[in-house]
């Protein structure tokens, strides 16, 4: 096999330049071209922290393409100051945050922070081995990595290797070797260090982690790539907010999905569905969405049909008129693959217009699924894309809030398939679901303009957020060991760039041998009222109301789902601005002063940056032990018990109960009203719980009209930012806004709980003090009353979007 150029990009840059003779520049571009003793080594600066480097034949060679992978402008402008210089053995390019040495001998490239830290380095770059590319890298020891896309045998990745190719697991548990091959896969590790390094590949690879090595092996003919990414901070955090300005960031999600989602395998029909509506409103539970799994369009062997059942859903029309009436939001399943037996009108028509899957030599191949044989949608044939959106449009404009894509890493995909690109089924499998996504999200944005896209996907590759795609950790056990791998997965998806991975919430494979367990339901309930999405789903029994014996507890979660609306919206903006995930890894901030402590604890997480989450995941457990991060952190159940960071203690969890904790500082905006969706959501009335401390801390909370796709981009949304400080018996409070929307309320009630505090002697708004009265309900507009019982202040006030300042005295 020759050689194939090789193109490599990294993260840092800036603008200046420095003469030499290799470096080309143009008004919008900087490349730097370097002449080794392995050929020329190309590197381009796309921003202050990352760069893209490329191995060529000759000076004068073009640029090899990039993949999917980068949504960043590869002749960015978002550079600042940059410098380069060169002797007889290295040329160097600096940012601000990165060095970048090239070794004009050996070709090797290395990477440095602001400090001359080596982060990473070349070992034997590209070579060729066999069938396969292989790319090697060194790093200094004592790196922890995450990452590499739905990721759940560890959470730490060191010492394995790891199967790039997408796969799903049926009835998976927690140290299932399946899990270190997932359905989303990216070749892409990111260090507690604070860099990452993204493989600009998507063919079928493997990825191996040793002591102080990093492994890459593919079977991609095409020039490699590779980005380094710096955060610039040292942390997780900076690392992946640059990945994700690199990948694309997600847009911000459809405020319904905030809510409780209800979905089952399946509801065969029409009185199904309204049935399990019914039963959550007459039990008094909120909903938000219903997703319809595979009977919508008839049976298992129907798979391919994209069309309403009539027997089944005679008036499917009025079914979703009804449901949209109520707030709830449907989203149907589709997938691949066109069955050729409940589907065949759809095969006999895609097969003559050229629109499947097929071979090297141009025929038809078909695929055998779980329910039989069935062609296979090429995706990557532009009028099959075209054919499918235009089937599903119409079905979309029905009343439809989104589309379930299942089956999509493909779960089936011969290898004799050769797509309409050029590329055999290795080379494009795991970018499949990416180009699906695509598809979907393209076809919403321009047909349906004033939709938020939802896609429930579970298959692709690096940059698939992008696509608002809502993926989930597929079939997972009903089991305790089933909920225990969900952290890994959902915290390295964030890792990743996929910030809203969820799970099947109580467990989708049932076990025959143990169907029922209400206590598993129970917890399982728990942690997914603090996780990305809140989607029940299973074989058997999935919804709450099957529990009536736990129905008081389960009921308090999901309500308490809605009564966090305001916190979790601005996670959703924080991972749409910014790239951050909901769901935080311990050391994601960096701010622990021992990190090795908390690189590989999974059983708890961050929710944000101001709450700990310590679900309960073993059974009979009555308490468990917690680990408590950087901070003092306040027990939400019992805010008069405090925790320390470093330390370690044995928190009480009864069934009723998950352990949660709040950093001293922080402001948690709630949402005080008892609603029965997200529809009903009134945003002049807020409620906000303050843990004071000494030191001055802030919290920025986000709001928009929670419709617009576009808010973001058109600047239509109010940040308001509480900040505030205990000095000896005296708080202080400010509050600010910034920006504005259409339909903004002029005036919100925002109702202030001060936790914790010894009953003050008065209470100032701007100055004036306020009337104290009896209980909160007496208040009207302004005044406070205290609980001394609870040791809580409240503080009542009408906020009219102007800066105000209450001191406690």
């Amino acid at each position: 096999m020759n050689k194939a150029p090789i193109c490599i990009a990294m993260a840092a840059v800036a603008t200046a330049a420095a003469a030499f003779s290799a470096h080309t520049e143009s008004a919008n571009e900087e490349t730097y071209r370097v002449i080794t003793g392995k050929g020329v080594i190309e590197v381009i600066p796309l921003s202050n922290d990352i760069f893209r480097v490329c191995e060529l034949t000759s000076l004068e060679a073009p640029t090899p393409a990039a993949t999917q992978a980068a949504a960043m402008n590869m002749h960015s402008t978002a550079k600042t100051s940059i410098h380069t210089w060169a002797n007889a053995d290295r040329f160097t390019v600096e940012t601000p945050t990165t060095k970048v040495e090239v070794d004009k001998k050996t070709g090797k490239v290395s990477f440095f922070d602001q400090d001359g830290n080596l982060l990473l380095s070349e070992a034997d770059g590209v070579r060729v081995d066999g069938d396969e590319q292989t790319l090697t890298f060194l790093t200094p020891e004592g790196d922890n990595f995450y990452g590499t896309g739905e990721r759940g045998h560890s959470l730490t990745l060191n010492g394995t290797e790891m199967v790039m190719w997408n796969r799903a697991n049926y009835g998976y548990t927690d140290g299932d070797e399946r899990l270190n091959q997932a359905n989303i896969n990216m070749p892409y590790l990111v260090s507690d260090n604070g860099f990452g390094l993204l493989i600009d590949d998507y063919a079928k690879a493997r990825l191996t982690l040793g002591q102080d090595t990093i492994l890459y092996r593919t079977v991609s003919q095409k020039p490699l790539s590779y980005y380094f990414i710096n955060g610039g901070d040292g942390t997780l955090a900076g690392a992946t907010f640059s990945f994700t300005e690199l990948t694309g960031k997600q847009p911000l999600p459809p405020f319904w999905t905030m809510g409780y989602i209800t979905s089952k395998y399946g509801y065969h029909n029409q009185n199904e569905a309204y049935g399990a509506i019914d039963s959550l409103k007459q039990r008094d539970y909120p909903v938000d969405g219903m997703v319809l799994d595979l009977y919508w369009y008839g049976v298992e062997t129907d798979m391919g049909r994209l069309e309403w059942d009539k027997k089944q859903w005679p008036d499917h029309k009025k079914m979703l008129d009804d449901l949209n009436a109520q707030g709830i939001h449907v989203v149907p399943i589709h997938q691949p693959y066109i069955n050729k037996t409940g589907a065949m009108d759809n095969y006999t028509l895609l097969e003559s217009k050229g629109l499947l899957t097929k071979d090297a030599d141009g025929n038809t191949k078909d695929v055998t699924t779980w329910v039989g044989d069935a062609g296979m949608f090429d995706i990557a044939n532009p009028d099959t894309r075209e054919w499918m959106w235009n089937r599903m449009k119409p079905l979309t404009a029905e009343g439809l809030s989104g589309w379930w894509g299942d089956l999509g890493e493909p779960e089936v995909h011969p290898l004799e398939i050769v797509h309409a690109n050029g590329e055999t089924a290795e080379e494009f499998h795991n970018v499949y679901g990416n180009e699906w996504s695509k598809m979907i999200y393209d076809g919403l944005r321009k047909d349906f303009p004033q939709m938020r896209p939802m896609l429930m996907m579970r298959g692709g590759t690096t940059g698939l957020q992008r696509y608002a795609v809502f993926p989930w950790t597929s079939d997972v056990s009903r089991s305790w060991g089933g909920l225990q791998a969900q952290n890994k997965l959902m915290l390295n998806s964030g890792l990743s760039g996929l910030g809203y991975m969820s799970n099947d919430v109580g467990g989708f494979a049932v076990d025959s041998q143990k169907p029922y367990d209400p206590e598993l339901y129970v917890r399982w309930i728990q942690a997914g009222t603090f996780s990305p999405i809140l989607r029940t789903h299973a074989q058997d029994r999935p919804e709450p109301y099957h529990y009536p014996a736990q129905e008081a507890i389960i009921k308090k979660f999901i309500r308490m789902r809605y009564e966090w609306l305001p916190y979790n919206y601005t996670l959703a903006y924080e991972n749409s601005a910014y790239g951050m995930p909901l769901m935080r890894t311990l050391n994601f901030h960096g701010d622990n002063e021992d990190k090795d402590k908390y690189a590989d604890i999974s059983d708890e997480y961050l929710w944000g940056e101001e709450v700990l989450v310590a679900p309960v995941m073993t059974p009979g457990a009555k308490s468990r032990k917690v680990v408590f991060p950087a901070g003092t952190w306040i027990d939400w159940n019992n805010p008069a018990k405090t925790f320390q960071g470093g330390t370690t203690a044995t928190v009480a969890a009864p069934l009723n109960t998950l352990p949660l904790f709040v950093k001293a500082g922080s402001f948690i905006p709630l949402y005080p009203k008892k609603i029965e969706n997200t529809s009903e959501y009134d945003p002049t009335l807020l409620t906000v719980k303050y843990f004071p401390r000494k030191e001055w801390s802030n919290y920025q909370l986000f709001d928009d009209d929670r419709m617009s796709p576009t808010s973001l981009e058109d600047g239509e949304y109010q940040l308001t930012t509480f900040s505030g400080s205990k000095q000896g018996n005296e708080i202080y409070i400010n509050i600010d806004s910034e920006g504005s929307y259409k339909g903004m309320p002029e005036v919100r009630m925002i109702t202030l709980e001060i936790v914790g505090v010894a009953n003050p002697k008065g209470v100032e708004l701007d100055g004036n003090r306020l009337e104290k009265m009896v209980s909160p309900k007496a208040i009207r507009q302004y005044g406070y009353s205290y609980d001394a019982a609870k040791r809580t202040l409240t503080v009542v006030l009408a906020y009219s979007n102007t800066k105000t300042s209450i001191k406690v005295f």
